[in-house]
């Protein structure tokens, strides 16, 4: 009987830790889920932020690159603005070297040319005279009154005796062959208002010609005659121009004998 009461104190006893495991292991289970779950959760942390970690890391390196390229290109700049502008001052020096070229052979050509108009004895003088409209009626001898000028014409060879009209912003010119000691003369006068006029020889060089001034471009009112003359110092090709480049309107009426 004692036997079998301590049989049913051990069943009864296993029944109650049966019943004891069966409600308290869902618990653990859960504890355990619950534990593995805070380690994934703190695994995720820690996996999150090395990953932020490694994107900050990356983040300097790729302001780093960027920094590094802004500061080659600006470099590059530097040497690129700083070549530049020494290229610049070379083409500076050189234009201006360029230009005090010009103008020492500009110098040199005008005294040249100041020789030969002294050489020639060129001379040019200019009269008051009072020529009415009506006496420019076409005939250059009629209106220069060249019938009163028949001594100072007397032995020149008449070349060319015209009324001319000199279009605004421009020139008209004519060419004479002066041979060795021979004179150069002429006599003109404007209708209105003023012309500009000078003379040049002109230079056979290699590939063409060029034009030397010999006596400068200068202004003459209507108010004047004005005769000139000079004596060629070696065979000469002589330019006369009456120049109304200056004036962007009007034109101008000449009155010109050449001889």
């Amino acid at each position: 009987a004692g036997g079998e009461a301590g049989g049913e104190d051990r069943g009864w006893l296993g029944k109650l830790r049966e019943r004891a495991y069966e409600r308290v292991a869902p618990t653990v289970q859960k504890v355990a889920e619950m534990e593995s779950v805070q380690k994934g959760v703190q695994y995720a942390k820690t996996v999150g932020q090395k990953v932020q970690e490694s994107e900050r890391v990356q983040q300097g390196v790729a302001y780093v690159k960027q920094k590094t390229t802004e500061i080659q290109e600006s470099e590059r700049f530097q040497k690129g603005l700083e070549k530049t502008q020494h290229v610049a001052q070379v083409v500076t020096e050189r234009a201006a070297q360029g230009l005090e070229a010009a103008k020492e052979k500009t110098k040199a050509f005008r005294a040249k040319a100041g020789e030969v108009w002294q050489r020639g004895g060129g001379t040019i003088t200019k009269v008051r005279t009072s020529v009415g409209n009506l006496s420019w009626r076409g005939n250059a001898r009629d209106t220069l009154d060249m019938a009163a000028r028949e001594e100072q014409w007397r032995n020149i060879k008449v070349q060319g005796a015209e009324e001319i009209s000199v279009p605004p912003r421009t020139a008209h010119t004519s060419a004479y062959h002066v041979s060795k000691g021979s004179t150069l003369r002429w006599t003109f006068r404007v209708k209105e208002h003023d012309i500009g006029f000078g003379v040049s020889m002109r230079v056979q060089e290699w590939g063409g010609s060029r034009e030397d001034e010999v006596l400068a471009v200068e202004r003459f009112d209507a108010g004047d005659t004005i005769s000139g003359s000079w004596v060629a110092d070696e065979d000469r090709t002589m330019v006369l121009a009456f120049d109304n480049k200056y004036s962007r309107l009007r034109s101008k009426t000449v009155a010109y004998i050449v001889g």
